[in-house]
């Protein structure tokens, strides 16, 4: 297989992937795709050339009460589909919002792009984030990441799941304020 054609499949294989239903790597919500993305990830698999076209956006969805407190609100980029396993997600903190303490099994990476962050690990310091900063937490570790009290933080995560689309994520107890005040 060229060079060529093998960027064509994988185009293809990502393109596919913003339409078919797949839980966001960070809430569990469920966004539908459409048929006509399902029509095309079969044109892919047939071996037709796929072209380039911009995807329709999916639903903005409201991070659950049992995973965030605040309000968090959650825009889902990929949800990655063989040989991709990559789920990527837009994730808007409002002040003093962030998430329960997590882990995932194969690491996770956030991208500021917007207002003042928090991260910290278990037992770790508390990292302040700023626009342009790109977090790397190992897989497994156990961790929480929101905005400060003062801004809202917009971040890109990314994390892989397991290759079925499960297990990227284990969700634990929320963060409580003395907590999340704790420097």
């Amino acid at each position: 297989m060229s060079a060529m054609s093998s960027n064509w499949d994988r185009r293809s294989v990502l393109r596919a992937s913003a339409g078919i239903t797949a839980p966001v790597a960070l809430t569990g919500l469920t966004f539908g795709g459409s048929s006509a993305h399902a029509a095309e990830a079969g044109a892919a698999a047939s071996g037709a050339r796929p072209t380039t076209e911009k995807l329709p956006k999916q639903p903005t969805g409201k991070g659950p009460a049992e995973r965030f407190t605040g309000d968090v609100w959650v825009d889902n980029i990929t949800a990655g589909v063989e040989p991709s396993r990559l789920r990527a997600s837009m994730v808007r903190f409002s002040p003093c919002a962030r998430t329960a303490w997590h882990r995932h099994v194969l690491g996770q990476t956030l991208h500021v792009t917007e207002g003042i962050g928090l991260v910290r690990a278990r037992g770790g310091k508390l990292i302040v984030m700023r626009p342009g900063d790109t977090i790397f937490t190992p897989p497994g570790e156990w961790h929480w990441h929101g905005a400060t009290r003062e801004d809202f933080m917009i971040h890109l995560a990314m994390v892989d799941t397991d290759g079925d689309g499960d297990g990227a994520t284990e969700w634990g107890e929320l963060v409580g304020d003395e907590e999340y005040d704790r420097r």
